[in-house]
């Protein structure tokens, strides 16, 4: 079989759909074998329009045409109609479709070679009087079908690129744990802003798991001698974010630095006080 119409697609399919034909002579509904070779060959034309369990009985209906009826539990596939039926034949449809656990779809099979899928139990005299018109129906690929969970996961996806550049603004549309983690982490000292290349050396990395999207990189700046000179040396080139400012609050607290490099730090500290009102992020001032 080929890998879109594979093991567990086939077992599904035949676990959950019962085919029947009707034995006129002896006016009862008989099971149908189904010829899987030639549903292979035809689904690829349904597929275009409709998602797997609507195409495979499809090509089904349209491979063998002794199918005059299908069969599920409810719930378990979801078929389209090919009409909307009107008049009496939507009240009877009204009527047959709440009765047990089966949900039961009619093949109608008109003279010019058109075949109709009609859901509830109907037989051939009374399709036959039924007025049935073709629906037409665009191609997956022109209609706009997002999934809940698609829609969720471009949001996350965006939030992980501005928590980058911006730690504040990516927040904002995390999913509710995911925020909740990266929090706590940057409470601790972390930051999901990727450090100034030129203090790389200086900083920890690590992750943080992601509902839709890869890992989330944090990092943690190690306040060494090193960093301070090189913060000295480079404090004209720093852009203020609220993740370096977090860390330079932190380093001045958890350092023995000289006069010199605690200047700086006031100064730059001062900024990031303006900037973001005391609010970086650190402990009960988040």
């Amino acid at each position: 079989m080929s890998k879109r119409f594979d093991e567990d697609n086939f077992k599904h399919w035949k676990d959950t759909f019962k085919f029947q034909s009707y034995d006129e002579e002896n006016s009862e509904y008989k099971n149908v074998k189904i010829k899987m070779e030639d549903v292979m060959d035809r689904i690829d034309h349904y597929r275009k329009k409709y998602d797997e369990d609507d195409s495979f009985v499809r090509a089904v209906v349209d491979t063998q045409e002794d199918v005059v009826k299908i069969m599920f539990t409810k719930d378990l596939a979801h078929l389209t109609e090919s009409t909307r039926l009107v008049g009496l034949a939507g009240v009877l449809q009204s009527i047959r479709e709440g009765r047990g656990e089966m949900e039961i779809w009619s093949v109608a099979r008109p003279a010019d070679g058109n075949w109709f899928l009609v859901k509830g139990s109907f037989n051939k005299r009374e399709m036959s009087n039924m007025d049935l018109h073709k629906k037409e129906r665009k191609d997956k690929e022109t209609e706009n079908r997002e999934k809940p969970e698609d829609g969720l996961k471009k949001k996350e996806e965006t939030a992980v690129q501005r928590l980058k550049t911006d730690e504040v603004s990516g927040l904002g549309s995390l999913p509710v744990r995911v925020k909740q983690k990266i929090r706590e982490k940057m409470s601790q000292g972390w930051t999901t802003e990727t450090p100034f290349s030129f203090f790389n050396d200086f900083y920890t990395e690590s992750d943080v798991n992601s509902v839709f999207s890869d890992k989330i990189k944090i990092f943690k700046l190690k306040p060494t001698e090193e960093f301070f000179n090189s913060l000295k040396e480079n404090s004209a080139k720093v852009s203020l974010k609220r993740g370096f400012c977090r860390s330079i609050y932190l380093a001045k607290s958890d350092s023995d630095i000289n006069e010199d490099y605690r200047k700086i730090v006031d100064h730059i500290l001062d900024k990031c006080d303006k900037r973001y009102e005391g609010k970086l992020g650190i402990y009960s001032k988040y």
